[in-house]
């Protein structure tokens, strides 16, 4: 199956609406779930009431659905990816392809359903990391913050919250669905499902930093983890310790490695473009490169091995140069 699948535009699934999994589930289901299907569909929302009711939406046996609940390290793949400097190796753990179905039709369903903070940028559909880059243009000073571990560390109690601040109820159907979403009691990298309930967990922390960013004159944004304040002037004072307090008192940590101050004229830095001056732009380096594989391209002395990665930096490029332009 390729994803994502037409079906998997369905509220239902392969059920399609909730009187034909109302009237497939038969004997299995009772009139109370009956309402709250129909009260799930009726919010937008994936009627995951029970074991059999997925089990009818997505043609998988209840004999599947409940292995991934109880043997669930049998329905991921986990495999390492090297950082550079030295860093540790960033651990992904994939679901396989029935899981992964799942997720990518829930993920699906929650995004359209969702409402994404106007300074959420990051799995926000039609924004990208330039968009809230160039929120940041003209700035004289950076403040940059990423959260550690971002999402091993959204533990499932997270995950819960999370699903009833999108319309669930608290009961076992919204218990199976952080199940199905998490592996060893957390969300993982790897799973189409976690960009969008990281961006629901990070609601209320948005919320709470662009008032901070109102009361200090600052503009902020944030991009899946990386949480970014600019202005004019010079950073007010207490600024960075207040960012702080707010984050931890949420319940995340900081990667003390990749938070940093940044005032002219040094360079302004956000997801890697610069912001200082009249539109976002690629670094000078990052330029000079630029312009090299073009011209290498042209008179064809890119290798075969290099050549897809090439075309990917040249690409990267002309995106960017057209979002800054747009």
């Amino acid at each position: 199956m390729r994803f994502p699948h037409p079906d998997f535009d369905e509220i239902c699934l392969f059920a399609h609406e909730p009187g034909i999994l109302i009237k497939a589930l038969g004997t299995y289901s009772n009139e109370d779930e009956h309402r709250l299907i129909r009260a799930y569909c009726d919010q937008k929302l994936p009627p995951v009431t029970s074991v059999e009711a997925l089990s009818v939406m997505t043609g998988f046996n209840p004999g599947f659905i409940w292995s991934i609940l109880t043997r669930t390290s049998r329905h991921y793949r986990t495999f390492e990816i090297p950082k550079g400097n030295g860093a540790p190796p960033r651990v992904i753990n994939a679901p396989k392809v029935g899981l992964k179905a799942i997720q990518s039709w829930l993920s699906i369903q929650w995004v359209k359903k969702f409402v994404h903070h106007p300074n959420s940028f990051g799995f926000t559909p039609g924004r990208s990391h330039v968009d809230a880059a160039k929120s940041h243009v003209g700035a004289e000073w950076v403040i940059s913050v990423d959260i550690e571990n971002f999402f091993p560390s959204i533990q499932e109690a997270r995950v819960r919250d999370a699903l009833h601040d999108l319309g669930y109820q608290e009961n076992s159907g919204s218990l199976m669905l952080s199940k199905l979403l998490c592996f060893n009691g957390a969300l993982t990298q790897g799973s189409p499902a976690s960009p969008v309930i990281s961006n629901v967990v990070l609601r209320k922390l948005d919320e709470k930093l662009t008032a901070l960013a109102e009361v200090t004159g600052a503009v902020y944004t944030r991009y899946a983890d990386d949480i970014v304040f600019s202005g004019q002037g010079l950073p007010p004072t207490l600024l960075s310790e207040a960012l702080l307090t707010e984050i931890t008192d949420d319940g995340w940590r900081v990667a003390e490695n990749k938070s940093t101050v940044s005032i002219l004229p040094e360079r302004l830095k956000v997801h890697g473009l610069l912001v200082h001056g009249s539109s976002v732009r690629l670094t000078k380096g990052y330029r000079n490169k630029i312009r090299a594989y073009r011209h290498l391209l042209k008179s064809g002395k890119i290798s075969e091995k290099d050549l897809k990665s090439v075309h990917g930096h040249v690409a990267y490029a002309a995106y960017v140069e057209k979002s800054a332009a747009s």
